[in-house]
């Protein structure tokens, strides 16, 4: 029985930072340039917002 609690407990740990890549929020500018985007003021013409970049009020855009 406590294999289980084991394997439960490892695969917490796995998969735990994989929670953040499906958030919008995304507040780290290195986390938006590896999701394939730019920290801009705005997103303009092909770009979509995608979250926000920075406590600057930068938003994470990417390309269409």
């Amino acid at each position: 029985m406590s294999i289980h609690y084991l394997l439960f407990a490892f695969l917490l740990v796995l998969l735990c930072p994989l929670a953040g890549t499906f958030n919008q929020h995304i507040n780290n500018p290195v986390s938006c340039r590896m999701l394939g985007g730019k920290c801009l003021h705005r997103c303009r013409g092909k770009h979509l917002r995608n979250g926000s970049s920075s406590l600057r009020r930068l938003s994470c855009c990417k390309i269409k």
